[in-house]
C-alpha cells in the first residue's frame, strides 16, 4: 500500500516537472531575467528531491507551491491550461496519433465501384416498384447506419410525360454532367446529375459521382427500355419517353446503397511483398499506361484490385479461365469461383491486351492487377501494369456496413 502511494506521488512530481519545463522553454525569453534565473533554478532543485526519493516531503511541497505559483505568474498561455486548450491539446495529439496509423499501419477505404464484386461491393441499387410501398423515415434512417443505404423519392411536380435526356450519340445511355460541390457545406466533392423533363419543363437527378442510373431505369421503366425505343427531341436535345405522371404521384423511388469499407494493411508489405491472389490497394498517379489514357495527366486515385501476375509471370485467358504460367492461377477461391462461374462471378474475359488469346509477360518489380468482375472492370488488360512504388497496401477487414461480407476479407 505504501509502495503504491509513493508511486502515485512520483508520478505526481514527474508530471509538475514536465510542466515546468515546458513553461520554462515556451515562455523564458518573455520573462524578466529575475524570474527566469528563479525557474530554472526551483526546476533544478525540485528535479534533485525527485531523484532522492523525496517527493511529498515538505521540503518538496514547499518548493512546490513557490513554483507553481511562479509558473501561473509567467505561463501565459501554456499554463495553466484554460478547459478549451485543454480540448484542443488533446484534438491535437488525437489527430496526430490518427495520423500516424493511417500512414503506417491502417488506411480507411471505401470501394467506388463493382469492379472486384461479388468479393467486394461498390455502389449497389435497390428499386421499389409503383406497386410496393417504400421504406418509412424510420426504416430508412436504420438502413442508413446499418447498410448506408440513401432513399431517393421522385414524385412529379406537375402532370406530363416524363423524359430522360439521352447522350448525343445515342445507344440508350444517359446524359449527365459531374458538378463539384461541397458534402455538408464544407467537403469538396462532386455529383453526377441526370436531366429530366416532365411536362415540358426540366428537373435535375442528381447522385452520386460514380453511380449510374442506367441500370435503375432498366428496373423502373422496363417496357421504356426495350431495344427499338425510339427518341424524340425536345429544344433539341434527343429524349427518352419513361411514362405518364400526375402531379404529387411517385415516378420513381430506389436506394443507393453506399460501397464497401474496409481497413487497408499498410504495414506487411514493409516485411513481405504481394502474394498472388491477394487483393491489393495502390495509386493510380504511379501507373504510366493510367496517365495516358487521361491525356498525359497523372489521375491521383487509389484503387483496388486482385493481383494476378507480378514479374516474370506470363498470363492468358481462355474459357472462363486465368492462366498463370501455363496452369490455372490458384492463390484465392475467387479465381475457381471465375473459372466456373459460381454464383455471382461472370468469369474472366479475354480482353484488352489479353483478347483473341494473346498472352502477356509481366515485366520485373512490377505487378499485374484484375477485377474479380472481369466484365465490367477497367483494370491492367486496358492500362498494363502496377510499379512496385504504387502500392499502399492489401485489404484487411470491411468493417462497414454490417451485411454478411462483414469481416476479414478473401
Amino acid at each position: 500500500m505504501f509502495g503504491f502511494f509513493k508511486s502515485k506521488k512520483q508520478k505526481s512530481a514527474k508530471e509538475l516537472l514536465s510542466m515546468a519545463y515546458k513553461v520554462y522553454n515556451y515562455r523564458c525569453d518573455l520573462m524578466s531575467e529575475n524570474d527566469a534565473s528563479q525557474m530554472s533554478g526551483m526546476i533544478g532543485e525540485l528535479d534533485e528531491l525527485v531523484l532522492d526519493g523525496k517527493a511529498g516531503t515538505n521540503e518538496y511541497n514547499s518548493l512546490a507551491d513557490k513554483l507553481e505559483k511562479l509558473m501561473r505568474k509567467c505561463g501565459g498561455t501554456i499554463y495553466p491550461l484554460s478547459s478549451i486548450a485543454d480540448y484542443v491539446d488533446m484534438i491535437v495529439v488525437a489527430g496526430i496519433l490518427a495520423l500516424g496509423i493511417r500512414y503506417f499501419f491502417l488506411q480507411p477505404f471505401k470501394i467506388p465501384t463493382n469492379s472486384m464484386y461479388p468479393s467486394f461491393y461498390g455502389m449497389t441499387h435497390r428499386v421499389y416498384p409503383g406497386d410496393e410501398p417504400y421504406p418509412s423515415l424510420p426504416e430508412r434512417a436504420l438502413r442508413f447506419a446499418l447498410k448506408g443505404a440513401e432513399n431517393y423519392n421522385i414524385t412529379a411536380p406537375r402532370d406530363g410525360d416524363l423524359y430522360i435526356e439521352l447522350n448525343g450519340s445515342g445507344g440508350g445511355s444517359f446524359s449527365y454532367e459531374i458538378v463539384p460541390i461541397k458534402k455538408f457545406f464544407v467537403w469538396p466533392s462532386y455529383e453526377r446529375r441526370y436531366t429530366l423533363n416532365i411536362g415540358g419543363r426540366d428537373m435535375t437527378l442528381a447522385l452520386p459521382a460514380d453511380f449510374q442510373i442506367d441500370k435503375v431505369l432498366a428496373e423502373a421503366f422496363p417496357d421504356a427500355l426495350k431495344p427499338g425505343a425510339s427518341a424524340v427531341l425536345i429544344d433539341g436535345r434527343p429524349m427518352l419517353k419513361l411514362g405518364t405522371f400526375k402531379k404529387g404521384e411517385r415516378m420513381l423511388n430506389f436506394d443507393i446503397l453506399g460501397g464497401d469499407m474496409l481497413f487497408v494493411d499498410r504495414f506487411t508489405y514493409n516485411f513481405r511483398k504481394p502474394k498472388i491472389g491477394e487483393p491489393i490497394v495502390f495509386k493510380t498517379k504511379y501507373c504510366e499506361g493510367m496517365t495516358r489514357m487521361n491525356n498525359g495527366v497523372p489521375d491521383d486515385k487509389y484503387y483496388i484490385k486482385r493481383l494476378v501476375g507480378s514479374g516474370g509471370d506470363i498470363l492468358k485467358v481462355g474459357n472462363n479461365t486465368l492462366f498463370r504460367n501455363g496452369d490455372p492461377i490458384k492463390g484465392s477461391p475467387a479465381f475457381e469461383h471465375n473459372a466456373k462461374r459460381e454464383g455471382l462471378y461472370c468469369g474472366y474475359r479475354a480482353e484488352g491486351a489479353l483478347a483473341n488469346g494473346a498472352s502477356v509477360s509481366v515485366p520485373d518489380k512490377h505487378y499485374y492487377a484484375m477485377g474479380d468482375n472481369s466484365a465490367n472492370s477497367l483494370d491492367s488488360r486496358y492500362w498494363g501494369y502496377v510499379p512496385e512504388r504504387a502500392i499502399v497496401g492489401k485489404s484487411l477487414i470491411i468493417f462497414y456496413p454490417f451485411t454478411s461480407r462483414w469481416g476479414a476479407t478473401k
